[in-house]
C-alpha cells in the first residue's frame, strides 16, 4: 500500500531519530514522494521474477547491507537473517471475500503465515484487523501492535464554492454529486451504490452525478452502468486522479459514500472527513471502530438503506453540517506522525532485544 509506506517513511525521516531507511525495489524508478530525504536511500535489486527476487535475490543483499530490521507488508523474504516486522493491512486473503484461484490463494497465505510467525512483531491499522489476523493466521495477540493510519496534511477543507469551480474546470463536473473512491474490488460494493443512486434520481432528489474515482476493469464499469439503469448517463468515471487533486474532489462532493463490506481500516473515509465532507459508509467493523460517531453507517449490502442515508444528508443541511464538524474533529486525531511514532516504538523494542 503506497500511501502507508510513503507516509510512514516520510514521517520517520522528518523526525529527529537515529534512523536511516534503505528502500529496496526490483523495477521502475524510486518514488518521487520520497526523493530528497537525507535519511532515505534507494537500492535497486534486479531479478527476472518477483518470487525469485523475494526468495533468493534480496536476502544476501540485505545481509551485506547489515540491515538492523527488515520491515515489509504482508510477507517478508524467508531467507532474510535479520529481525523482521510485517505490516498486515488486513486478513482478506484468508477471508474468501474476493475471487482468487486456488494456487494464488495457497501461495499467498503460505508466505503470510511464514511472515507473521517469524517476525518479531506484526503491525495492523485497527483492532478489527488485529482480531482478524490473530484468528485467521493463528498469531498471538501479544505480538500484534495496532498502529492506526493517518491523514496526509494535503487533505484539508477547500471552500465549497472554490472546490466546485476547480472540479468543473479540471473534470467537467458541475452541480451536486456523490463521490466514492477505490471502488474496483467486489467487496467495495460499487453496484450497491449504483442501485442507491438510481433510487435517488428516481425520487428526483437534489443530486446530479455519481462520481467514481480510480481505475477499474471494463467489466466493473459495465456492471455499475447496468445496475444504474436509467441513471447510467449520470455516472462519471474519472479514472486515475493524482494525490494533489483528490482533496479538491473530496471538498467539492456533497456526500462521500463508501459501502465497503470489509476494510482493514478504511482510509478514504478519514480522508473525506478531513476535507469536511459528510460520510455515509458501510458498517464494516474497522470503519465502525473509528467512524461511528462522525458518519452514518448502514448495512453495506442494503442499497435501500444506503439510499435513505444519502437522502438524509442531501436534504437535511443541519445533519450534513453536524457530520462535517464531527468528521473534521475526528480526523484531527489521526496523523502519519503518530503512526510513525508508534512504529518507531516497535523498532526500538526489536533492536533492544537481540
Amino acid at each position: 500500500m503506497r500511501t502507508y509506506s510513503v507516509n510512514l517513511v516520510r514521517e520517520l525521516a522528518k523526525a529527529q531519530l537515529n534512523f536511516e531507511a534503505l528502500l529496496y525495489f526490483r523495477e521502475g524508478l524510486p518514488d518521487e514522494a520520497l526523493i530528497g530525504f537525507e535519511k532515505v536511500k534507494w537500492r535497486k535489486v534486479s531479478a527476472p521474477f518477483g518470487w525469485w527476487w523475494t526468495i533468493f535475490q534480496l536476502p544476501p543483499i540485505v545481509h551485506k547491507d547489515r540491515v538492523d530490521i527488515f520491515h515489509a507488508e504482508y510477507s517478508v523474504p524467508p531467507l532474510v537473517l535479520c529481525p523482521t516486522i510485517v505490516t498486515m493491512h488486513d486478513a482478506m486473503s484468508a477471508m474468501f471475500l474476493e475471487p482468487a484461484d486456488l494456487k494464488t490463494r495457497l501461495v499467498t497465505n503460505a508466505f503470510i503465515l511464514l511472515a507473521v510467525h517469524r517476525s518479531r512483531f506484526v503491525l495492523t491499522p485497527s483492532e478489527s484487523a488485529k482480531r482478524d489476523v490473530a484468528q485467521r493466521f493463528f498469531v498471538p495477540k501479544s505480538k500484534i501492535v495496532v498502529t492506526p493510519y493517518g491523514v496526509a496534511e494535503t487533505f484539508k477543507p477547500i471552500q465549497k464554492k472554490e472546490a466546485k469551480r476547480l472540479v468543473a474546470e479540471k473534470f467537467g463536473i458541475e452541480g451536486r454529486f456523490i463521490l466514492t473512491v477505490n471502488f474496483s474490488r467486489p467487496r467495495k460494493n460499487a453496484h450497491v451504490l449504483a442501485a442507491a443512486f438510481r433510487e435517488l434520481l428516481a425520487k428526483k432528489l437534489p443530486v446530479d452525478w455519481l462520481v467514481f474515482v480510480g481505475t477499474c476493469p471494463d467489466s466493473v464499469k459495465r456492471l455499475i452502468l447496468q445496475v444504474a439503469g436509467n441513471a447510467a448517463e449520470r455516472v462519471i468515471f474519472t479514472g486515475y486522479v493524482s494525490d494533489s487533486d483528490l482533496p479538491i474532489l473530496y471538498s467539492a462532493a456533497d456526500v462521500f459514500a463508501f459501502p465497503s463490506r470489509y476494510e482493514g481500516f478504511g482510509l478514504p473515509v478519514l480522508e473525506a472527513m478531513a476535507c469536511g465532507t459528510p460520510v455515509v459508509a458501510g458498517d464494516a467493523p474497522a470503519i465502525n471502530e473509528f467512524a461511528k460517531s462522525a458518519a452514518i453507517l448502514v448495512s453495506p449490502n442494503d442499497w435501500r438503506s444506503l439510499a435513505e442515508a444519502i437522502e438524509r444528508v442531501l436534504t437535511d443541511e443541519d445533519l450534513a453540517e453536524l457530520l462535517r464538524q464531527r468528521g473534521l474533529k475526528l480526523a484531527e486525531n489521526f496523523t502519519w506522525a503518530r503512526t510513525a511514532s508508534l512504529t518507531w516504538q516497535v523498532y526500538q523494542k526489536v533492536v533492544s532485544k537481540p
